[in-house]
């Protein structure tokens, strides 16, 4: 252990995970950071020093996790004298570690998948600490199931219970949970953001770093300089660039006609949001939670009358429940699967209307004049969330499904999809019925 020299960014995050306050250790913003060897590092400290304790160590898929992270493992084991078959052992078939104090190591996939879509396999689970891998590959509801299952012997040990999580720079629930708050000075006590690059390891070679130098743009950003305010892969239909842009680019003309875009909540946890626009500025984001379908109809109607919207200009997400406030306001209708207008080559109308936004962005025709910067950063992870689907093969175009998007931010994107809706007005009015050229990244 005593020939084991840390780097600084990874001895100040070792530092947290031994402390008597930190309860969450958020690690890593570049690739070649030594994030996966730290996190084999406590576990196996964790697990020598305090007897009978149990520790997991998950990732995504349980066979990346076999081939990267559990060599780095049993390198680390190496590096600190452990021998397999005298000081531990590992069952491949359980997939668990035991040392001979009786500590054990869990390794586990922490995917949802279609026979455990709630995760239910982590609920019997009780550990003493967890690291988790490439968290950006990680649910939100993996993340917060894995911190209520840590409970196990730390009032034996007098422990705080700890959870390690490495990553790189992620557009999803990371950044809004940790980035953004430390960025704001205001992450908390208990939870611990360190920002380190491939820059911050001198062990590295000079070639990976030239590797990294020479990738394309969005991709060295993410991976070489840790910017987190690039969008995440190539599938990504926005970029931070463009949305931070439209924020105030102008004011709107008060001769516009107005417009309300309305996407109705269908669940009990998702928000209800109304977007008022003069012209294509939107000037205020109404987010309305747990109201009947009468309730919000009402509501909206005297936004109608405030902001002085003929009916023929709002429009509804008629989906599910929001049929119901459809029925009622008798607005347009917006069907998410409807077939895309003037026959472009795309999968369904959400598809064509999240392009058709994209495209506005980049030409800086919208215009998002919001004071709320709580509001304007939901959106805009929200948006950067939106990705296009199986964009290698020769189909019609189209995105991902909400749920999906629900997976990578862990909550419902209601405020891109108000947003995305506008866009019927301005594709049905397109004077054209030529194929469609989509807007990529």
């Amino acid at each position: 252990m005593s020939d084991i020299r840390l780097t600084k960014k990874q001895t100040i995050a070792f530092e947290y995970l031994n402390d008597d306050v930190t309860k969450e250790v958020l690690f890593g913003s570049g690739a070649g950071s030594g994030k996966s060897f730290l996190g084999c590092l406590w576990v196996t400290t964790m697990c020598l020093k305090y007897a009978g304790v149990r520790y997991l160590i998950g990732r995504a898929v349980l066979t990346q996790l076999r081939l990267t992270t559990l060599r780095t493992l049993l390198e680390t084991f190496k590096m600190v004298g452990l021998d397999a078959g005298k000081h531990y052992n590992y069952n491949q078939q359980t997939n668990i570690i035991v040392f001979e104090n009786g500590s054990e190591i869990i390794l586990k996939d922490m995917a949802s998948t279609p026979s455990d879509p709630q995760m239910d396999s982590l609920g019997s689970l009780e550990i003493t600490g967890a690291f988790l891998d490439e968290m950006t590959q990680i649910s939100m509801m993996g993340y917060h199931i894995i911190k209520s299952r840590i409970r196990f012997k730390l009032n034996e040990y007098n422990l705080v219970g700890k959870l390690f999580m490495s990553c790189n720079p992620h557009q999803g629930y990371l950044k809004s949970e940790f980035y953004i708050p430390y960025i704001e000075d205001r992450l908390g006590s208990n939870k611990k953001f360190v920002m380190a690059t491939a820059m911050d390891n001198p062990n590295l070679p000079a070639q990976y770093i030239e590797t990294l130098n020479n990738l394309p743009q969005q991709q060295r950003e993410r991976l070489l300089m840790g910017n987190w305010n690039y969008t995440q892969d190539i599938n990504s239909l926005f970029d931070f660039d463009d949305i931070a842009s439209s924020v105030f680019l102008y004011q709107p003309n008060p001769d516009d006609k107005r417009f309300i875009s309305l996407d109705v909540s269908r669940f009990g946890s998702d928000r209800s949001v109304a977007t008022v626009w003069v012209g294509l500025v939107v000037v205020q984001v109404y987010v309305y939670t747990k109201l009947s379908t009468t309730e919000l109809s009402d509501e909206i109607r005297q936004l109608m009358m405030l902001h002085k919207v003929h009916p023929s200009n709002l429009i509804i997400d008629a989906d599910g429940v929001g049929g119901g406030a459809a029925d009622i306001l008798r607005g347009v209708n917006f069907i998410n699967n409807a077939g895309a207008l003037h026959k472009q080559n795309f999968s369904n109308l959400k598809s064509q209307c999240y392009d058709k936004l994209s495209q506005m962005l980049k030409e800086r025709k919208i215009s998002i004049n919001i004071l709320d910067t709580s509001i304007v950063d939901d959106l805009t992870q929200e948006l950067l969330a939106v990705k296009l689907k199986d964009i290698d093969k020769d189909n019609k175009v189209a995105v991902q499904s909400k749920d999906d998007m629900k997976k990578i931010l862990g909550k419902s994107p209601d405020l891109a999809d108000s947003i995305m809706m506008r866009m019927y007005y301005e594709i049905k009015n397109m004077n054209t019925t030529a194929r469609y050229a989509i807007s990529r990244i």
